[in-house]
């Protein structure tokens, strides 16, 4: 039986035609009644609409057939596959991702046509296809092959990155630290599987757990070369939070701190924080932590005109200090809303952080007020009962979150006589391009996605 996409609007009769197959079991699609003048750069094409002919191809002589059709009004060739899915590819894209040797190179995988030389008004003159592959010639001279499995992954409509497609979920208090998702850190290091649910936990709820560290200082910066590369700050690749003389921060305090994200006066702040715990403090100093998308959200839905000023309003932020790896003086600083919304206005980032709080501002003098209000207002929802979740970071395990969606906190705790430490984390950060990256290897490889 013959199947024919068939475009609707056109105002055009297609023949319908079935071609015998041949050995090499190739359906042909031919172009009759047509004139096409051939362009390159700034010359144009000209086309009168033609009739169109299709065949079926049934490779081995089985009755399953993947069918397309070219469509020069609307530029794209319609693909309909044995599983019954189908696509509509337009003639720029296909003639854009041609994956010959000209067109591309395989060992650096990067395209090689140069916008210069490429038509944009390019048409298919024609195509045939087979069980392993299409064929298009186009318009411009070039001849372009397409494995079929290649079509079928980038059928359209495309999602850019299926990293889009992972799951997000919310939380509040319910999620106490025994319904954290939990790992074990000989399973990451050893297992991708488990290091795969690993990050795209962290994409998902934003935090988890992971055991059997030890107290090795090195046993965070491990996990996240398993990874990628650490992040390097003005506080180096990998920092110790403890009670230190003249601290160049509150965090080696051991005074309260709010929750707050960690960098925010970056242009680009770091994604991924590992807190790992090396000694526990007998009295106080246990960790705070809020979903501050939730937040941003329930803000949105209950007090609108405080999510506007927040998502709007930039809120500037600072900090000066030594470089803990050059050794030379930094001043560090950056504007940004505290709720930052991607192009889509869904919430992107949070950026929230009273000590690094910058002292100038763009706000007006008459609209100084309503922004202290809405800082003061996102600051109380984030300590509300039901958003707060609070405890200890144990010898041995890890706390690992999303910086610039989870806020995080202290309580204060007690700095015996002679400044000893009570209470010892070690940190350091990964950003979301090296874990996407992996979660896009291990899924390529496990054919997950790819």
């Amino acid at each position: 039986m013959l199947r024919v996409l068939s475009r609707t609007n056109v105002g055009l009769s297609i023949l319908r035609k079935t071609f015998p197959i041949t050995t090499s079991a190739v359906a042909t699609h031919q172009l009759t009644n047509h004139h096409l003048t051939c362009t390159h750069q700034n010359q144009r094409v000209s086309t009168q609409r033609h009739q169109l002919t299709t065949a079926t191809y049934s490779p081995n002589g089985e009755h399953a057939a993947s069918t397309f059709t070219i469509d020069n009004k609307s530029e794209t060739i319609d693909i309909l596959f044995d599983d019954n899915t189908s696509s509509r590819y337009p003639f720029v894209w296909l003639r854009d991702n041609c994956p010959c040797d000209e067109c591309f190179d395989k060992s650096s995988l990067q395209r090689k046509i140069l916008v210069d030389d490429f038509d944009v008004d390019v048409i298919a003159r024609d195509a045939k296809m087979d069980s392993e592959k299409m064929t298009i010639y186009w318009t411009d001279g070039h001849m372009s092959e397409y494995p079929i499995n290649w079509l079928r992954n980038y059928k359209f409509p495309q999602v850019t990155d299926h990293i889009q497609e992972l799951k997000v979920s919310y939380w509040g208090s319910e999620m106490t630290k025994d319904k954290l998702l939990t790992f074990s850190f000989q399973d990451l290091m050893n297992d991708d599987d488990a290091l795969y649910s690993w990050m795209v936990s962290l994409h998902t709820h934003g935090i988890n757990l992971v055991t059997d560290m030890g107290t090795e200082r090195d046993a965070s910066l491990k996990l996240t070369e398993r990874v990628g590369h650490p992040r390097s700050t003005c506080y180096g690749i990998d920092w110790e939070v403890k009670s230190k003389p003249e601290p160049n921060n509150l965090a080696y305090t051991g005074c309260r701190l709010c929750l707050h994200n960690d960098l925010p006066f970056y242009m680009y702040e770091p994604c991924i924080q590992l807190l790992h715990g090396i000694k526990v403090s007998d009295i106080g100093g246990e960790s705070e932590f809020v979903d501050g998308f939730k937040v941003a959200y329930d803000l949105k839905r209950d007090d609108p005109d405080t999510f506007r000023i927040l998502s709007t309003v930039p809120v500037g932020f600072s900090d000066q200090g030594v470089d803990e790896v050059s050794k030379s003086q930094y001043y560090i600083k950056h504007s940004k809303p505290v709720i930052s919304l991607d192009l889509n206005g869904n919430i992107d980032k949070i950026n929230f952080n009273q000590h690094v709080r910058g002292i100038r501002t763009d706000v007006s003098v008459d609209n100084m007020k309503s922004l202290y209000r809405a800082w003061k207002k996102f600051n109380t929802t984030l300590y509300k009962q039901e958003n707060l979740i609070s405890f200890k970071i144990q010898q041995g395990e890890a706390v690992c979150f999303n910086n610039i969606r989870t806020l995080h906190g202290r309580a204060e705790f007690l700095v015996p006589a002679g400044n000893a430490v009570p209470r010892h984390l070690h940190g350091n950060y990964i950003d979301w391009d090296s874990i996407y990256s992996r979660i896009r290897v291990i899924a390529r490889n496990k054919n997950i996605f790819f």
